[in-house]
């Protein structure tokens, strides 16, 4: 299933790309939303040319569609990789769901959530950040319903991430 979100800030393109590469965003995200039980920065690299993080996500409860199911920890679990080029800004980003099991585990095959982002800079002195992906959930019967919910939940962790960059763009 494909997807875009898009948000406007109401800061310059400079000042939200620090924010987006601030390592107290993780924080900030916590402070926005109860979606997650905890995020932890896994990797935080800032070079001339690009940006890299890695988040670890433990998300607090499954999806309501997913009650009733033998859903363990570990099956909330992802890690999302970024990479950011300062000088395009833009980012490709990919979710890889259970770090840690075996990559090669064959459920692996049944789930794709990557895509990209980008920052553009607007006539009045804002900034657009538009993001685009595709999530696939290959799962039979309930795999369509997985995906609508995903994109619903996505959708939502990436406006709490938006307050989240207006909370880092704001002066105290």
């Amino acid at each position: 299933m494909r997807f875009e979100i898009s948000h406007e800030f109401d800061a310059p393109l400079d000042v939200l790309e620090l924010a987006l590469m601030s390592p107290q965003l993780p924080a900030r995200l916590a402070d926005h939303g109860d979606m997650f039980e905890s995020i932890q920065t896994v990797q935080h690299d800032v070079g001339d040319k690009t940006f890299e993080r890695i988040w670890k996500y433990q998300a607090r409860t499954p999806l309501a569609l997913l009650k009733g199911y033998d859903i363990t920890r570990d099956m909330l679990t992802w890690e999302e990789h970024t990479s950011y080029c300062l000088s395009e800004h833009t980012a490709h980003w990919r979710v890889i769901p259970r770090p840690g099991v075996d990559p090669n585990a064959s459920w692996r095959k049944h789930f794709n959530a990557e895509g990209k982002f980008r920052l553009d800079p607007l006539s009045d002195g804002r900034t657009r950040r538009t993001v685009t992906g595709e999530l696939e959930v290959q799962v039979k019967v309930i795999g369509g319903a997985i995906e609508r919910v995903a994109v619903t939940e996505l959708r939502r962790a990436y406006n709490v991430e938006a307050e989240a960059l207006r909370s880092l763009c704001t002066l105290p």
